[in-house]
């Protein structure tokens, strides 16, 4: 586990480090801008480059441009070219701005200015350039000589290709540290150095499309600096091996979750046996496919482990349903049901008659979305201790929501949890980067794993699977649904890897499953 941590904690450790633990801030700024020295020493390195090489170092009139000029001093310490420029209100220098542009002075380093580099420096003449302008802090949009300087970078970037290096401190500039957001303009960096913790702008679209290469050096603002109060987000990249509960050796395929799967309906057979695939394939004992009767055959072919009960559709649910219920130790519904007649019974049945955990995605959350008496039953279902997780994608978040999906994607650190609260449950807000909140956890999870190749129909069937199968360990509901997105998008991960983003399918992701788990 990793945190993710914002721009005002941030902010407070670094403060607990100087004022607490009584480490200058001087001497933190040292040690960042020596591990910005030291990346940029490294693509020297690699790239050959044995001239004499030129680097370029823009920054800004705060604490990131303090940066800036100390690391100006050290790259012509390590002998390299150095032309510095400070961009910005020269009378809102901050004091450690200032300080190292006396240091600068020291070693004979002067600042230039924006519009000499522009109009008479030829882009030819830079091997890197450093972007130190803006910092965590930025909250408003980029404009003036600032947006000139980054457009700039930009352009040099695209004319020189490989042959120049853009490395960003801390975080590229114009990149909202708290939300990934562009703020007008932002530097497109190849690497970011950021220090101690990740940035939640590093993690998020399209700040993360920015950052480049993520590199987080230690620059000595430890964990002692929470001082009990640890960061809110946090995302996993170990190996899922090292995360996963241990199978207790003296289980049973009984002891090891019996699920079962309320998904397909009379038109639709491959959300059904998706989802129940990958549960089988994510460690479930038993698997159950409670579906239509048009499902059978392609069931008993394509699952042969799995157990199957049917329904016809004229006949009621519930004297099926409730023996396959009293059998399991958990459900998942949605995938496929459809939202009419048959599909709006389904929900009801289960949620007015079961007692035990339940993972609900899809067809389900729409009925579920568009049924006030329904919703209000959903809400009320966890609170006697039981688990319930959520899966909507951002247009079935938006109907639960009672938004757009535009208000959502503005509001994708927020809204989760407020939807988690209020329906007493776990939600797994899914997008390009998909937000975990639970309504009794304080932390929020964001899951870095998966790719674009995923967005395939299916594709969240194959996550409900998987949830399902999770909840036969000794987890949370938050724990397993943090779990799960993880094990879907590595598995998604190395489906890519073999087939291609574009010719991937939701059944390749259920094959990798086997590979993520072993």
């Amino acid at each position: 586990m990793r945190y993710a941590v914002t721009s005002s904690e941030m902010k407070q450790y670094d403060r607990n480090t100087s004022q607490i633990f009584g480490v200058q801030t001087e001497i933190l700024m040292e040690r960042a801008s020596l591990s910005v020295c030291d990346e940029i020493d490294r693509y020297a390195e690699e790239r050959k480059i044995t001239r004499k090489r030129r680097a370029l170092v823009f920054a800004g009139v705060g604490n990131n441009g303090g940066d800036g000029a100390c690391i100006a001093r050290l790259l012509k310490q390590r002998g390299y070219l150095v032309n510095l420029c400070v961009i910005g209100d020269p009378t809102k220098c901050s004091d450690l701005l200032l300080m190292q542009l006396k240091i600068c002075g020291s070693y004979g380093i002067t600042t230039d200015t924006f519009s000499n580099i522009r109009d008479n420096k030829s882009v030819a003449e830079w091997d890197i350039i450093v972007d130190a302008m803006f910092g965590i802090g930025l909250s408003r949009n980029i404009t003036g000589t600032f947006e000139d300087a980054i457009n700039y970078i930009n352009d040099c970037k695209k004319e020189r290709l490989d042959d120049m290096f853009v490395v960003s401190v801390d975080i590229p500039s114009g990149i909202n540290a708290d939300n990934g957001k562009v703020m007008g303009c932002a530097v497109m960096a190849d690497s970011t150095v950021t220090f101690n913790q990740v940035k939640i702008g590093h993690l998020l679209y399209p700040g993360c499309e920015y950052t480049g290469k993520l590199l987080v050096k230690d620059a000595g603002i430890t964990d002692e600096s929470f001082l009990t109060k640890e960061p809110t987000f946090f995302w996993y990249d170990d190996e899922v091996k090292d995360i996963l509960p241990e199978r207790k050796k003296d289980s049973n395929k009984g002891t090891n979750g019996k699920v079962l799967v309320i998904a397909g309906s009379k038109t639709i057979s491959g959300a059904c046996i998706l989802a129940a695939g990958a549960c089988l394939k994510s460690g479930a004992g038993m698997v159950m496919v409670f579906t239509a009767a048009e499902n059978a055959d392609a069931v008993k072919t394509l699952l042969p482990e799995a157990l199957l009960n049917t329904y016809e559709d004229f006949e009621p649910i519930l004297p099926k349903l409730s023996e396959a219920m009293k059998w399991s130790s958990c459900a998942i519904i949605g995938p496929g049901i459809g939202t009419d007649g048959k599909g709006i019974e389904l929900v009801r049945t289960l949620f007015e008659n079961y007692d035990k955990d339940i993972v609900a995605d899809a067809d389900a959350l729409n009925i579920i979305a568009d049924d006030k008496n329904l919703r209000g039953l959903v809400s009320n279902y966890a609170a006697g201790g039981k688990k319930l997780i959520i899966t909507p994608h951002l247009g079935e978040f938006a109907r639960l929501y009672n938004t757009s999906v535009a208000d959502c994607k503005e509001h994708l650190l927020e809204y989760p949890k407020e939807l988690a609260n209020e329906l007493h449950c776990t939600v797994i807000c899914k997008d390009a980067r998909s937000i975990v909140s639970d309504s009794n956890a304080k932390k929020i999870y964001i899951n870095m794993s998966g790719n674009d190749g995923m967005a395939t129909a299916g594709s969240g069937d194959v996550l409900t699977g998987v949830l399902g199968a999770l909840l036969g360990y000794e987890l949370t509901g938050f724990e397993a649904a943090c779990l799960g997105a993880y094990i879907h998008g590595a598995a998604g991960n190395i489906a890519a890897g073999k087939h291609g983003k574009l010719s991937m399918t939701a059944t390749d992701i259920v094959d990798e499953l086997e590979d993520i788990l072993k």
